[in-house]
């Protein structure tokens, strides 16, 4: 993986709005920031996404890279986002070639690289299909059965949006559906009740 390590170190000043993880389309998750009341997630196209734009309309600044790279960076409170050329060597754009832009963390993790999509969008997939069937136990307290439904729905949407963690599996998911999902009444036995069962497996 490319490292993008500053040439020379900087203090982030405070205050800085935080990039938000956002689900752009059906499989696609971006880093975006908010500008001008329109959330951006890339700093080379215009608002309406049809226009090539210069990052420094979004407040971004050349920046050196080791190894001779430029970068258009600007920071946020969780990261940098870096806009560069489809070789990822330069901050130099063409209009006719859409820009590569990466979410770095402050330790050097890359968490979005969209030269990468890009690439694993070019080749023929290799899909799988996994089923499971997962049951869960909730304790309701005072909630109704339905809510613990939708509650695990949501829980388990979120997971499998966000995908496995970075070094955990080169495989992705590109989609997820749920086929079925039903809500079964627990009987509680309270510490006073005796449990037979034991006397009768003779």
């Amino acid at each position: 993986m490319t490292s993008w390590s500053e040439l020379t170190s900087r203090e982030k000043p405070q205050g800085l709005q935080e990039a938000i993880k956002r689900q752009i389309s059906p499989d696609v998750v971006r880093y975006v920031f908010v500008h001008d009341d329109v959330e951006v997630d890339d700093p080379a196209v215009d608002a309406t996404g049809r226009y090539f734009v210069s990052p420094r309309e979004y407040g971004f600044t050349i920046r050196g890279f080791k190894g001779g790279k430029t970068a258009w960076a600007r920071d946020f409170a969780n990261g940098v986002m870096l806009v560069v050329n489809a070789e990822g060597t330069s901050h130099v754009l063409s209009p006719k070639v859409p820009a590569r832009v990466l979410f770095v963390t402050d330790d050097g993790m890359v968490l979005q690289d969209t030269g990468v999509a890009q690439r694993v969008a070019e080749r023929v997939p290799d899909l799988t299909t996994v089923r499971l069937t997962v049951n869960v136990t909730f304790d309701l307290h005072g909630e109704s059965p339905e809510t613990a439904r939708t509650v695990l729905m949501r829980l388990l949407d979120r997971a499998l949006l966000s995908g496995p963690r970075p070094g955990e599996s080169e495989a992705t998911i590109v989609d997820h559906m749920f086929e079925s999902s039903s809500v079964v009444g627990s009987s509680t036995r309270r510490n006073s009740d005796t449990d037979f069962s034991q006397l009768l497996d003779i």
